[in-house]
């Protein structure tokens, strides 16, 4: 996975939490650009946390989509 490839927004998060929350943009979207996948994560209250688990969602998404799908038996 390249830097190239991927394209980072930082949105403020919805929901509960507070002031914090409301006023800064820790909301992170990550897309994938060559498949389209989309991932984001807005749990923590701090940016580099959500980047870290947006990171990780998409590496298992990618990851999934490489496995093969068994054939089904009917």
């Amino acid at each position: 996975m390249n830097e190239k490839d991927l394209r980072i927004d930082y949105f403020r998060g919805s929901g509960p939490g507070g002031q914090h929350r409301n006023t800064s943009e820790t909301g992170v979207r990550i897309i994938h650009l060559p498949t389209g996948v989309v991932v984001t994560a807005t749990e923590s209250r701090s940016r580099h946390q959500n980047l870290q688990k947006a990171l990780l969602r998409l590496e298992e998404k990618l990851a999934a989509r490489q496995r093969k799908k068994r054939p089904r038996i009917a």
